[in-house]
């Protein structure tokens, strides 16, 4: 199994592929569609060769990526397109919990809390009037649960707490990734329906968000918001077509940096976060 340095499944896959000279890996089924605007990945990991080829679970990993997200003048289409891809995960009329994921003092790491926020909560006005249930509104709680450093209680035991007691159908997880290109932070979306590990990168605590812990069907929502300095290096000698083999470059970069502790995000970031966080969470709120 390689150790990848992104969460991104369509670049573990294409990192995979380089790495052992395939052009298709056995377990791993991948298709593209080119609209105007934006390019939609799909990943699907089939079994446990794609399991372990990859190091992603069994499931659906689907990538939007738009260039130039600050600069859209138009946001409908890519909102409708993220709400199309949840509505194929998320059935009609199942309640859902939103649970945003990350330090919301750190700018990179707060997408979740800034989706959260621009969510539109109803399960309180749903136990509160029966009348609006008349109207198909759906039921939709969301949640901040912080990070370790600041609560001391793993993300994954607040949330199986609140899932035990709200007993949510649906449970809808954002969260900060890592990439290994510069380019995708914050042009890139990711929608999966295998949970997801909060912090495993940092802290290397394995326990997840995933329907054994919660109950419910977990979809996430991932934007990459930050590389590694050795990625960037990396590719700056791709870049210059510097003579040797990316991937044994890279581990060379790391193990000369020692930059494991190390990451960077662009100086616009606090604009980056904002927008996508608005596009997300529009495309939760027109979920039928």
């Amino acid at each position: 199994m390689c150790k990848f340095n992104t969460d991104m499944a369509d670049e573990r896959v294409d990192e995979y592929k380089v790495i052992n000279n395939m052009s298709e890996i056995d377990g791993i089924e991948v298709k593209q569609q080119e609209y105007e605007e934006f390019k939609v990945t799909e990943v699907n990991v089939l079994n446990e060769n794609g399991e372990k080829a990859i190091d992603k679970l069994k499931g659906k990993y689907v990538t939007i990526d738009i260039d130039g997200i600050k600069y859209l003048e138009d946001e409908t289409l890519l909102v409708e397109k993220i709400k199309e891809e949840l509505e194929k995960v998320i059935p009609k009329e199942k309640s859902i919990l939103v649970v945003g994921l990350g330090n919301m003092y750190v700018t990179p790491d707060a997408l979740g809390s800034k989706v959260v926020k621009g969510v539109e909560v109803t399960r309180h006005i749903l136990k509160l009037s029966e009348h609006f249930k008349d109207f198909g509104t759906r039921q939709i709680s969301a949640i901040c649960p912080g990070v370790m450093g600041n609560t001391g209680i793993e993300t994954t035991e607040i949330v199986t707490a609140i899932t035990s007691n709200v007993k949510p159908e649906v449970v809808i997880v954002i969260d900060s990734l890592m990439s290994k290109s510069f380019s995708r932070i914050g042009s890139s979306i990711q929608i999966s329906n295998t949970g997801i590990t909060p912090g495993s990168g940092i802290t290397g605590i394995n326990s997840k968000i995933d329907r054994e812990s919660t109950g419910a069907e977990v979809i996430s929502i991932g934007v990459p918001m930050v590389v590694d300095i050795a990625t960037i290096a990396n590719e700056i000698m791709d870049k210059l077509e510097y003579e040797e083999e990316s991937n044994d470059r890279y581990n060379k970069i790391k193990g000369v940096l020692q930059t494991q502790n190390y990451i960077v995000t662009p100086k616009d970031i606090d604009d980056v976060v904002e927008i996508t966080a608005r596009i997300i969470s529009t495309s939760i709120n027109n979920i039928v």
